[in-house]
């Protein structure tokens, strides 16, 4: 079964990845700009944050997919 998660911006002007179905729990992560970093990226802002969720989740997918390291490794070889 596939998880499906939604970025969206609250009234607060955070961002937060969250899960549809459970808006009302605590989300998965939240970005917040400080007024500088607004004024710096004028109508950008979502755009960023979008950038910045998507890197997370696509690290985490990465690393998610590794082997885990304290497994010893198997020697592969060909004949």
């Amino acid at each position: 079964m596939t998880k499906y998660w939604e970025i969206a911006q609250l009234s607060d002007g955070s961002f937060v990845l969250q899960s549809p179905e459970h808006k009302d729990d605590k989300p998965l992560v939240r970005i917040e700009f400080s007024a500088e970093a607004e004024r710096l990226l004028q109508d950008q802002v979502a755009e960023v944050a979008q950038a910045m969720i998507g890197a997370g989740v696509q690290a985490a997918n990465f690393l998610s997919d590794r082997p885990d390291e304290t497994e010893p490794a198997t020697e592969t070889s060909l004949h």
